[in-house]
């Protein structure tokens, strides 16, 4: 059972989602407005985040800034009326993992939702081998901020929303599809990011992301 935490503040939508998870067998805790979502997942840490960005205190991105800024690396589908391209970007920039458009339908997004829980168990595994494997006196690594990979390396806005999308696993499709984009745009982007940072293939785009604390 996954601890799901949805952040939404309209009643039938979030009575829907409420049932529709809890009928997949995971475990809901519901927030209607920012403060309140944060305060939930500081005391009952989520496996996920389904958030809505119209909350009537403070908007999604909020929540999501926080909780990143807090450390907390769960993964987070914005599920939002905001179709706009930049919103999504913006999602995205801010760390989340997914993005869907209101009206949605059930199915998509409960698969969604389990390829974002495997991709999270498969990241803590990883990431436990990792550590295990990892030499003594080995230090820690930190993601390099949007600035610093923008005066490294000179990318672009875009690319660098693009390049952590290729660190997290993401192929062209699942990028075209998240930021609304063709393949053919984000196969360029890809190109050209890859050649900004000296990399060959895509596994290595992670580590390069990635600087010594």
């Amino acid at each position: 059972m996954h601890r799901i935490l949805v952040v939404e503040d309209t009643p039938a939508f979030a009575e829907a989602l409420e049932r529709t998870l809890a009928l997949e067998g995971h475990h809901v805790l519901l927030a209607t407005r920012a403060q309140e979502a944060l305060a939930r997942a500081a005391h009952e840490p989520p496996d996920l985040v389904v958030l809505d960005l119209g909350l009537p205190d403070r908007d999604g991105f909020h929540v999501l800034r926080e909780l990143r800024g807090r450390g907390n690396e769960c993964p987070v589908l914005i599920l939002s009326a905001r179709s706009l391209e930049s919103d999504k970007v913006e999602g995205f920039r801010l760390g989340a993992d997914d993005y869907v458009t209101k009206p949605f339908g059930a199915l998509e997004l409960l698969a969604r939702i389990s390829a974002l829980l495997r991709r999270a168990q498969r990241s803590a595994a990883a990431t436990a081998v990792s550590l295990t494997s990892r030499p003594a006196g080995a230090g820690s690594l930190r993601p390099l901020a949007d600035d610093e990979l923008r005066e490294r390396f000179g990318l672009t806005d875009r690319q660098i929303t693009v390049a952590w999308q290729i660190a997290e696993g993401c192929t062209n499709a699942e990028i075209a599809s998240r930021l609304g984009l063709s393949f053919y745009t984000v196969r360029n982007h890809t190109e050209q990011l890859m050649g900004k940072l000296g990399v060959s293939n895509r596994s290595a785009v992670a580590r390069v992301l990635h600087a010594p604390v």
